[in-house]
């Protein structure tokens, strides 16, 4: 199943590309020739390289996706393919197609119920702590927890899929 990844948020550059494939070169295998054969086909299809190429050193990977899934679709072992520009003339897969490790339940609640300092965050049902909170937020590819909630500033309820053999 497809992915779509912005590449913008708030009008700013994400490199959400450059994080993902971050993360990737970081994992098992020798990606870096295929790497090279995505990156080239990005230059071919847009007549540039990815926005953040040259600094990508500076940035932390992201390693996995937060997605509202109403139907509930996403599984462990079901094949992800990561693309930008879904459903239009320059759609363009970015990465090879990997495969799911696994699906956690994630709900973000601003009732101030649970934590009258702002927003909960629950996994799996299960309430995190801050230090759990930041690592989720810099894998999902947030600089910080405040870059996260302005993202996602609204109650939600979804999914976290990963294609990583990390957990929370």
């Amino acid at each position: 199943m497809k992915l779509s990844f912005g590449t913008e948020v708030n009008h700013q550059p994400n490199y959400f590309l450059e994080k993902i494939w971050k993360g990737l070169m970081l994992g098992p295998g020798n990606l870096e020739g295929s790497y090279q054969d995505f990156q080239r086909r990005h230059l071919e299809k847009f007549g540039k390289c990815w926005d953040g190429d040259t600094f990508g050193e500076f940035l932390e990977p992201k390693i996995h996706t937060i997605r509202r899934d109403l139907d509930n679709e996403w599984s462990a072992g079901m094949e992800i393919q990561l693309v930008i520009n879904l459903n239009s003339t320059d759609e363009f897969q970015f990465a090879p197609i990997l495969r799911c490790q696994s699906v956690q339940r994630i709900q973000i609640d601003y009732s101030n119920l649970i934590n009258d300092k702002g927003p909960a965050v629950f996994i799996n049902y299960e309430l995190i702590d801050k230090e759990t909170l930041v690592r989720l937020a810099v894998n999902d590819g947030f600089a910080t927890v405040e870059d996260f909630f302005l993202y996602f500033n609204e109650e939600f309820s979804g999914n976290l899929i990963h294609w990583t053999p990390l957990k929370y």
